[in-house]
């Protein structure tokens, strides 16, 4: 990965809190976020997210709320992206407006049945 993007990634993560890494394969790219839950608690919980998407996909995107669950995705168009600099920008903006979305209780919860 370019060290520009490592920077852009560790720079992020320090601003927001929120742990990324990206990838840059030969055949696709992509992001996968951990962001923190907002909780009035001791513990610190996150949810991850991952995007998956490449140079030939039409700015399309597999979005995975839950990554372990792989049936489990939604299909974005993010518009057109060049390069994989791109791709991590605009995963970046989605990942703060998700948290931001989040932090308002606006993104639907799990109410008392999560474990």
């Amino acid at each position: 990965m370019f060290q520009k993007v490592k920077d852009r990634l560790k720079k992020f993560e320090q601003e927001h809190e929120i742990y990324v890494d990206a990838q840059d394969a030969k055949s696709y790219w992509f992001v996968v976020a951990r962001i923190p839950k907002k909780q009035d608690s001791l513990h610190h919980l996150h949810r991850a997210k991952k995007y998956i998407s490449g140079l030939n996909e039409e700015g399309n995107v597999l979005v995975f709320s839950e990554p372990e669950i792989t049936e489990n995705y939604s299909i974005e168009n993010w518009g057109k992206m060049d390069s994989f600099d791109d791709f991590v920008d605009k995963a970046l903006a989605s990942i703060l407006a998700d948290k931001e979305e989040s932090d308002k209780g606006l993104k639907e919860g799990c109410g008392t049945s999560c474990d």
